[in-house]
């Protein structure tokens, strides 16, 4: 017999003073991302790159989806390649977006291995400014005092 379906005890939430609208929704830090998380909190771009066939793995995982291989490894890479795909958000799907509308979110095509993508959001653009293909690079940004996130630019741009 299963515990599926038995009815479990959920832990009790305390009310606090934490506003949802001062922060977007905070990545979770686990076992297998925590490398990623760590570099970008000192301003470096790391992915997991497999030793077997040397695929780089993005989104953190723990075997290469490539050859399977579950000897992977975190390995800097440039923080430079291009714009892939881009859209312009209209709509705030959570309350710390709604004073930035509208915004640019995108999908980097990472020079180290073009078909590795990153999805991201750009800045220090217009939506004019883009194209497909375009070279980007990464610039981190402190979004709270305890949130650091890479962002992409076009490249050459300077803040």
């Amino acid at each position: 017999m299963t515990d599926l379906g038995k009815s479990r005890e959920h832990p009790t939430v305390t009310p606090s003073t934490f506003e949802v609208g001062a922060s977007p929704p905070v990545p979770e830090r686990t076992e297998v991302n925590a490398f990623y998380w760590d570099a970008v909190d000192r301003h470096r771009l790391e992915l997991l790159r497999c030793r077997g066939c040397g695929h780089f793995v993005h989104y953190p995982r723990p075997i290469c989806p490539r050859c399977l291989d579950t000897d992977l490894a975190p390995e800097p890479v440039s923080g430079r390649g291009s714009l892939y795909s881009y859209c312009e958000i209209l709509q705030a799907s959570h309350p710390y977006f709604f004073d930035k509308l509208p915004y640019l979110i995108g999908v980097i095509d990472l020079e180290e291995e073009p078909g590795v993508r990153l999805p991201t959001g750009l800045v220090e653009c217009t939506r004019d400014d883009l194209r497909c293909g375009l070279a980007m690079e990464v610039v981190f940004r402190s979004v709270t005092p305890s949130l650091t996130l890479p962002y992409f630019r076009p490249a050459g741009r300077r803040s």
